[in-house]
C-alpha cells in the first residue's frame, strides 16, 4: 500500500485459493492452492515465471525463502529481484519440533549452502537488524527495513480507558510463543481469586489445543482462531495487558515480535520476554513489563499488576503510542525502500 501511493503500479501474486481481487489499489493475483505443500511449490514456480513473462515487470520482490528458485530464474531475464528475508530460516530449522532431531543440523546446512549458492544477486531487504550479521556481505545490496505497524491502520482501536480485566494475544498459537507458560499463569491468578479473561485471537492445532489443561479456567478464556487482523484488534478493546511471552528460541531472540509495536499503537501495556532487543524498547519506554519466558508466577504476577492498576495501565499505553509516533512506525522504514528501489531503477521520479 506504501507503494501505491508512492506512484507504483502493485501486483502481489499469491496461492490461497481465496480467487484475484484489488486491495487498496493493490491488484492480487492468486494461483489457486494446491492440497500439499510440495505440488503447491512446483505449481506455483511455474504459474509464477509464466505470469512474470506475461506482465513483464520492472522488478520483482519476494518474501519466501522456498521462492529463491524462482527468483533466480526471473534474474536471468534481466529483472531486478529483491529478497525480503524476514526469518532466520536457517536457525529456524535447528528448532523445529516438528523435525526428527537427527534431521534439523543436515537440512540446517543444506538450507545455507543452498541459500549461499542462490542469494549472491539478489537485492536483500532484512527484516531486523540483527539480520546485518549473516546477510552484511551478501547479495547486490542490503537494506534493513524494520516490519513495523503503519500508525493509522491502529487508531480505531485505541483505548485510553481500559476497565474490563482482559488479557489480550494475536498471533500464532503455540508452546514456542507461551501458550504454556500463559495457562499456568492463568491457573495461578484464578487461585488468587483475580478476575481476568484471556482472549486468544490466532492459529492453533488441534494437537496442541488437546494438551493443554483449561480446566478450572474454561470459562475464563477464549479461542477465537485465526481471524483478519482488524477483526482481532476489536477484541484489545475488552483488554488491559497484550502478551507477547516468547521462548528464546534463535528466531525470536534476536527478532522484534511485531505485535509488541501494534499493542503500543492501540495503547495496550506490553507483558513480553526478556530478551535484551525487547527490554531495549519495553523498558526503555516503560510501556509494560520484561519477563522470565519460563516463569508462569512472574507472569502471574505482572499479569495482577496491570489487572489492579488502571492508572499505571494508561501511564503505559499513554507512553507506548508515543514512542511509536515518535520512533517505531513504518514511515520511518517505507523511505529506506523507496530509496533503493529508485536507486536501482534509476529513476528519480517512479511512476510505474
Amino acid at each position: 500500500m506504501s507503494l501505491v501511493k508512492e506512484g507504483y503500479q502493485v501486483i502481489l501474486i499469491v496461492s490461497d485459493g481465496f480467487g484475484n481481487e484489488s486491495v487498496e489499489g493493490v491488484r492480487v493475483l492468486d494461483l489457486g492452492k494446491a492440497k500439499g505443500r510440495i505440488s503447491n511449490f512446483i505449481n506455483s514456480y511455474f504459474a509464477i515465471l509464466k505470469l512474470v513473462k506475461k506482465l513483464n515487470p520492472d522488478l520483482v520482490h519476494f518474501h519466501d525463502a522456498e521462492l529463491m528458485i524462482v527468483g533466480k530464474a526471473i534474474q536471468k531475464r534481466g529483472i531486478p529481484v529483491f529478497y525480503d528475508v524476514h526469518e532466520n530460516v536457517s536457525a529456524q530449522i535447528l528448532d523445529k519440533q516438528h523435525l526428527k532431531s537427527y534431521l534439523r543440523k543436515p537440512l540446517h546446512y543444506a538450507y545455507r549452502i543452498t541459500e549461499k549458492l542462490l542469494i549472491n544477486n539478489f537485492h536483500l531487504i532484512l527484516a531486523e537488524d540483527s539480520y546485518n550479521k549473516i546477510y552484511s556481505v551478501k547479495g547486490k545490496s542490503v537494506t534493513t527495513v524494520l516490519n513495523l505497524p503503519e500508525n493509522d491502520s491502529f487508531k480505531d482501536f485505541i483505548k485510553t480507558d481500559r476497565v474490563e480485566n482482559g488479557v489480550f494475544y494475536i498471533g500464532g498459537v503455540s508452546n514456542e510463543r507461551g501458550l504454556d507458560i500463559t495457562i499456568k499463569a492463568l491457573h495461578i491468578l484464578k487461585k488468587r481469586k483475580i478476575s481476568f479473561f484471556m482472549h486468544y485471537i490466532g492459529a492453533i492445532s488441534n494437537s496442541t489445543l488437546s494438551k493443554i489443561n483449561i480446566n478450572g479456567i474454561e470459562d475464563n478464556i477464549k479461542f477465537y482462531g485465526r481471524m483478519d487482523l482488524m477483526k482481532g484488534y476489536g477484541v484489545s478493546k475488552k483488554c488491559k495487558v497484550g502478551l507477547a511471552v516468547l521462548k528464546p528460541t534463535a528466531n525470536y531472540v534476536e527478532s522484534y515480535p511485531t505485535k509488541i509495536f501494534e499493542y503500543m499503537s492501540v495503547k495496550l501495556p506490553v507483558i513480553t520476554s526478556n530478551f535484551p532487543l525487547y527490554q531495549a524498547v519495553v523498558e526503555r519506554h516503560n510501556v509494560g513489563f520484561c519477563i522470565d519466558p519460563f516463569s508462569a508466577e512472574e507472569l502471574a504476577d505482572k499479569i495482577e499488576i496491570l489487572l489492579m492498576d488502571d492508572s499505571l495501565v494508561k501511564t503505559m499505553g499513554e507512553n507506548g503510542i508515543k514512542a511509536v509516533l515518535d520512533q517505531f512506525n513504518s514511515k520511518h522504514e517505507e523511505i529506506k525502500l523507496f530509496n533503493i528501489y529508485k536507486k536501482v531503477l534509476n529513476k528519480s521520479n517512479v511512476n510505474l
